[in-house]
């Protein structure tokens, strides 16, 4: 037996996602984090960072869920981004401004084009912290909350850093929180460019890009004096742009970059193999 369902896949600076409409996504067969793990699985299925289920939501607004691979719900920056751009793209709003109901709260939203800009929540500022890896070193960072908590470490060279032998054992640090965290690495080159590689928890591994990782970010580095806007430099070759002001609860932040559609089909899956992926 098998199961069609309407899939759009999206990219948001190099974070790809599986959309479906809120109407698909209830009539999904099974347990539904079944059903993320078997679709965001690369190479043995659609493959995707996550999974966003969008429609339309009170007084106008859109209502977006966020899936991580593992099946556990989250806020994804970029994916709040996609959902934008989806709801203009799918006439779920009247023209291009809009607020997201999201898991971090309301999220305003401007889509011009393929450029979507989000007004996040105020992220919060833990301040510095000190981590011991496995290797003994000490690894100092600034925790920062940005919808989800990120680990921020200012390394010489992002591309040079083991990220994917130290990123896996820092992020589950009992100092982060019973969650853990994200864990992003940020280097300046010579040319003044910011660049940022993330690690996020829930996928398990390095992304080609992270909307509240480039926030963490851009406030890691807001604290040891640059000023804004900052221009994220992502692993995905796409670039991400962080604006922020001082306001009474902390920051005032935007995020804006690229939201931009894949490609859309019907998934064909065969619903006695769910239970096996």
């Amino acid at each position: 037996m098998t199961q069609r369902t309407p899939i759009v896949k999206m990219s948001g600076a190099g974070n790809d996602f599986i959309v479906l409409d809120e109407a698909v996504w209830e009539t999904l067969p099974g347990d539904r984090a079944t059903w993320v793990r078997g679709a965001c699985r690369r190479g043995l299925s659609v493959g995707a960072d996550g999974v966003l289920v969008v429609g339309p939501g009170g007084d106008g607004g859109v209502r977006v869920v966020f899936f991580n691979p593992d099946g556990g719900e989250a806020f994804c920056g970029n994916g709040t981004r996609c959902a934008a751009r989806y709801a203009v793209w799918r006439r779920l709003v009247t023209g291009p401004r809009m607020t997201l109901a999201t898991a971090a709260g309301p999220v305003p939203a401007v889509v011009e084009g393929g450029i979507v800009s989000l007004r996040l929540p105020p992220p919060e500022d833990r301040g510095a912290i000190e981590l011991k890896g496995p290797d003994g070193d000490v690894h100092s960072g600034r925790l920062v909350i940005a919808g989800v908590p990120h680990l921020v470490l200012h390394v010489p060279q992002v591309a040079a850093w083991p990220l994917d032998r130290l990123a896996p054992i820092l992020r589950r640090d009992p100092a982060l929180g019973p969650e853990g965290a994200n864990v992003d690495i940020v280097a300046r080159d010579g040319d003044g460019r910011v660049h940022v590689r993330t690690f996020e928890r829930g996928v398990e591994g390095e992304t080609l890009a992270c909307g509240s990782g480039a926030i963490a970010c851009a406030l890691a580095r807001a604290a040891a004096g640059a000023v804004s806007p900052l221009r994220i430099e992502t692993a995905g070759g796409d670039a991400l742009v962080v604006r922020w002001q001082a306001a009474d609860d902390g920051f005032e932040v935007w995020l804006a970059g690229p939201a931009e559609v894949a490609f859309t089909g019907n998934w064909e899956f065969e619903t006695a193999a769910s239970p096996r992926i």
